[in-house]
Parts: C-alpha cells; structure tokens; sequence
C-alpha cells in the first residue's frame, strides 16, 4: 500500500489566530498604544519573558513599532534563554529560514528540541522533520518517530497524519497499520487535507477496511473542497464512472479542470481523452492536444501512450512516426503495456 507523498517536509510555523478588531482604528488611540509599546519595552527590560515575547513579535511583524526582525530576534532570543517555549520555537524557525539572524541548521534544531522539550506540539513535529531530513543534526528516523508520537498525542494534526501514514505503510503488523488507519481519521475529521485524501484511498482500496467506494467519494470531496489537486481528480473521475456517486459527466469535467489548471497530470491526461473521444464534450483533438502534452512533460503514462498514438495516425497532429516511438518508449519505460505491444507491432512491422 503506497501512499505517495512528499519526499521533504519543512519545519512547520506557529499560526497566531487573528484579532478582530472593531472597526477602524482612530488616531485618538495613537497615544494609548505608545504609552503601551513603551510599557512593554520597559518590562522586557525588566527581564518579564511574557513581555519580551510579546515584543519579539511586535517588532517581527511591524505591530505599532516599525519592522525590525533583527531587533525581534534579539527580545526572541532572550525570552528562549528564559525558558518560553513558544519563543523557541518561533526563534527556532526564524534560524530555519534566515529572519532577522543567519540561516542556521543547527542553532534551528536546538531551539526547536527545547521547546518541544516543553510540550510544544509544533516544536514536536519540526524535531521529527529535522530527524528524518538530517537538518541540522544527523538523521535518525527511530529517534525522529518518538518525537511524531508525541506531537501526534498531543493532538497536531500534522503529526497524526504523518503518523498515520508511516504505520499504514511501514507499520510491523496488521494491528500497527489499522492503528495508522485510526491516527489518520482522527486528523481527516479535524479537517487534515492530506488524511482526507489518504482516508479516500483507504476506503477505495479496502486497506484494513471494508471496501467502499461511497466513502471513498466522501473523503475525496472534503479534500476537493480545501483544495487538494489529486483529490479534485479523484472526484472527477468517481463523477465520471460513477463510482461511488451517481454518474454526471458535467459534475467529472468541472472536477478534472479545477485539478488540471492546478497541475494534476491524471486530470489533465483525462480531459484529453475526454476531447480526443468526445464523451461528455464535443470531440475536439486540439484540446486533447493542449491537455496531453502538459501531462506527459509530468510522465504520465496514458498521456504519453495517447501522444504517441496520435502522432503515429496524424490524429489532429501532423503523421510523425519518429515522434510517436518517442512518445510510445517513454509510456513503455513507465510500465505500460499497450506502449510495449505498440512498438513490438512496429518494429516487427
């Protein structure tokens, strides 16, 4: 059971949820909110390690001082030293991505491990990435793995999906894959786009599950409506042959262009057989053309192996039987079988 993913994560950042604020602002507030900044900077000095973040963060996002993340990382620097572990962590980030200090792997990770020494979800996942991709210290999965079940009790969503997704594959046992799958529902129903999606593979796979395409449609649909571009293609398609929800082939084309304008090379590859054919749209090989060639330029199979077709009948195209080898061997080497009979005709021809 592969589950495709990203081969590289990066560290993730703190989301700060946003303050409303009652409407505009006036200038008769000026005053109040220099007497406060000035408060602020004088408890920092105090050495208050709540004030020195608070102004840390002040100075990073340019709230009421003028943006300064030298300056911010200097009071973030200080409120880690004393001990804040939401200041290691964004301090850790800030070396990860050069804001305000030197880029710095090493000092990224030191910051990183004492937040999530403290409890610090976030800070928890980011010492798994930093294990598992060798940044700024050697890499040591088993090691990294304890701190993604840590951040993954602790409820990061994240976290239980990476988990969820190291057990399903990797996991020793049938009990250690279904337990993958449970981490992976938990993080799907607090709305984790990539366990939507992975859930929908569960399901329409049967992995540790009862095979069912409904639910399969329904995770993909979740993930669809955050955005997710192979999630849109999996709609397309389930809408297209019907496969877990009534079949609408006006629903399966919408799904296959919002994926395909985001780059879904099995969407874009199904457009062009949709136009080549003209099912569900009227038969254009022009449009098969435009969404063909993108999707083979990703390797993908069918779109190569239709490329290679067309060119080798002049199909839309002009009669091209050098380019259609090129096409057909490419499909071939990526292991379909309608390419390798294709060439063997041609050659035995």
């Amino acid at each position: 059971m592969a589950v495709k993913k990203a081969a590289k994560k990066r560290p993730a950042k703190r989301t700060a949820a946003k303050k409303k604020t009652a409407g505009k602002r006036t200038a008769k507030k000026k005053p109040a909110r220099k007497a406060g900044i000035a408060l602020l900077k004088k408890k920092a000095g105090e050495g208050d390690v709540e004030a020195q973040y608070k102004l840390a963060l002040r100075y990073m996002e340019g709230r009421g001082v003028a943006r300064n993340r030298r300056t911010g990382t200097r009071w973030l620097q200080r409120a880690a030293e004393a001990g804040s572990g939401q200041a290691q962590l964004d301090l850790s980030f800030c070396y990860f991505e050069g804001l305000g200090v030197a880029k710095d792997d090493q000092q990224a990770f030191r910051w990183a491990l004492a937040s999530a020494e403290q409890g610090e979800p976030v800070a928890q996942y980011n010492v798994w990435v930093a294990y598992s991709n060798g940044i700024g210290v050697k890499a040591d999965e088993e090691e990294g793995l304890k701190w993604l079940v840590r951040a993954a009790e602790a409820s990061s969503a994240d976290a239980m999906t990476e988990l969820g997704q190291h057990l399903l594959e990797q996991g020793r046992d049938r009990e250690q894959r279904a337990l993958g799958v449970e981490w992976l529902r938990k993080a799907a129903s607090q709305g984790e786009v990539e366990a939507q999606w992975t859930m929908g593979l569960v399901y329409e796979n049967g992995w540790l599950v009862d095979h069912d395409l409904g639910k399969a449609f329904s995770w993909y649909l979740k993930a669809a409506g955050q955005g997710h571009p192979v999630s849109r293609a999996m709609v397309g398609q389930a809408y297209y042959h019907g496969e877990g929800v009534e079949q609408d082939f006006k629903l399966a084309m919408k799904w296959y262009r919002k994926a395909a304008a985001q780059g879904d090379p099995m969407a874009q590859t199904s457009l062009g057989l949709a136009y080549l054919d003209g099912e569900a749209v009227r038969r254009s090989t022009a449009k098969a053309l435009q969404w063909f060639e993108p999707a083979a330029e990703q390797d993908h199979p069918d779109a190569l192996y239709s490329l290679g077709g067309m060119y080798l009948i002049g199909e839309g195209v002009k009669k091209d039987n050098a380019r259609a080898q090129r096409y057909l061997r490419r499909a071939a080497k990526l292991g379909d079988e309608e390419a390798v009979e294709l060439l063997e005709a041609m050659e035995s021809g």
